[in-house]
């Protein structure tokens, strides 16, 4: 009888590089959610009244 062979697993750096991606694809998304997130309570904060907007920061965003 002749020992089943052995698998062959990927190569540590593709291992690494793959993880790599993930963490990075995560950061972005949660960065995108973050940035979301701000915009919708800053503009809550506005309409309520709680805040004004400057006019430097008008000036900005045109």
């Amino acid at each position: 009888m002749k020992p089943e062979p052995k698998k062959k697993l990927p190569n540590k750096k593709v291992i690494s590089s793959a993880k790599f991606e993930a963490k990075e694809q995560f950061t972005k998304s949660a960065l995108e959610n973050l940035k979301t997130e701000n915009e919708r309570l800053v503009n809550s904060l506005k309409k309520s009244g709680e805040i004004k907007e400057s006019k430097k920061r008008t000036e900005l965003q045109n």
